[in-house]
């Protein structure tokens, strides 16, 4: 009797654990449930992954008045885990494993949050949702002349435009977010700008809602023993950076927004209103629906809504939305379209493309911008107006 009772003691809480994990998982409140340290099981619904441990970082925290840095290395065939304190004056390297590329940088001697509204520049290279896909990336900028072969800002005093989506689905989320730090500062320095705008995987990322993650990037956290959601909090140096940036920004008479203003958004609110409060809900704790149905972030909000995409408003709502931000057209992406395209009699621009399988075949596309008219460019620079 004795034995069975122990027995019980000894299992009771492994099978709770295990029942209510189970629960947990089946209504996806989480993505997967650890069964033995290195090993899960994952939610049903998530995409089949083979991603394991590969480079990644570097990773920036600032911990007890100290820049401590976390990184993934290539060494031979295998990696090696680094971790060491660092100072903002050291260069730090950032290794592309998709591509076998190394570019340098340094941390920014200040942060400061963006401003909503700019005016235009004579050209615009504008892509959004990379979701990771650093190759892609890389050869969109390259072959734009807004990159060179060495990663360095060759755009002067033109402007990136990046719509959202950087993060989840791809293996290169850290670099990069990395390379768009690095240009940010470059760009500045002549006169340029990189707009990065958030969108819906950011917002989920930065809040710890890791759905989409995929296991590569659960299995570098183990390995470095530096919990995923931690990469992006207040005290990690992209976390503080991704803090300062915007989810609609008015670039000339343009509006950029990753999803789209609803028709039904409270006009009231200024551009610089909802970038704030946009950011506020990045920390805010929300409960049980209030994220979905809160305006800011939830499922209707600007880094969310799909309506315009889909073309379930009417032409009147979209002019009367723009009609509110003094805006002609609004540039959005989040749905994927099967090509760049004008939509609402010209006011609107859909530009979210299968940038992987694109990518895959050795071509990107973007959209481009030139003293007044957009086109559709390729990564070779040709360059299509957009009817």
């Amino acid at each position: 009797m004795k034995l069975k009772k122990i027995t019980l003691y000894l299992f009771l809480p492994i099978f709770v654990y295990l029942g209510i994990g189970a629960l947990l998982l089946n209504y996806e409140v989480i993505q997967r449930l650890y069964i033995f340290p290195g090993w899960s099981i994952k939610h049903g619904a998530t995409d089949e992954d083979d991603s394991t441990v590969s480079s990644d970082g570097p990773i920036i925290l600032y911990e007890n008045g100290k820049i401590i840095k976390y990184q993934i290395i290539p060494s031979g065939n295998k990696f090696s885990l680094v971790k060491g304190e660092i100072t903002k004056k050291d260069t730090l390297n950032c290794y592309v494993d998709e591509t076998k590329d190394t570019f340098r940088f340094k941390l920014k001697d200040s942060l400061k949050n963006e401003q909503s509204e700019y005016i235009l520049p004579e050209k615009m290279l504008v892509i959004s949702d990379i979701e990771g896909n650093f190759n892609g990336f890389k050869s969109i900028l390259i072959g734009n002349n807004i990159i060179d072969k060495n990663f360095k800002w060759t755009f002067g005093k033109n402007h990136l435009v990046l719509v959202g989506d950087f993060f989840d689905r791809n293996l290169n989320v850290t670099e990069c977010l990395w390379l768009t730090y690095k240009l940010e500062d470059e760009a500045e320095r002549q006169g340029g700008k990189v707009h990065f705008i958030l969108g819906n995987h950011e917002m989920m990322n930065l809040k710890g809602q890791t759905k989409y993650l995929r296991d590569k990037y659960q299995e570098n956290s183990d390995t470095l023993k530096l919990d995923y959601q931690n990469w992006y909090a207040k005290n990690a140096e992209l976390g503080r950076w991704l803090r300062t940036k915007n989810g609609v920004e008015k670039i000339g008479s343009f509006l950029f927004v990753h999803a789209g203003i609803s028709k039904d958004f409270p006009k009231k609110y200024t551009i610089e209103e909802i970038n704030q409060q946009i950011r506020n809900g990045i920390d805010k704790v929300f409960a049980g629906s209030e994220q979905a149905n809160d305006i800011f972030i939830g499922k209707e909000s600007p880094v969310w809504y799909r309506g315009i995409s889909t073309e379930k408003e009417t032409q009147k709502d979209v002019d009367e939305t723009l009609l509110n931000y003094k805006a002609d057209k609004m540039i959005i992406g989040h749905t994927i379209v099967d090509e760049i395209k004008y939509l609402y009699k010209q006011k609107v621009i859909d530009i979210d493309l299968e940038h992987k399988a694109n990518s895959d075949k050795g071509k990107m596309f973007a959209l481009w911008y030139e003293k007044g008219d957009f086109y559709t460019t390729d990564n070779r620079g040709t360059r299509t107006k957009l009817k």
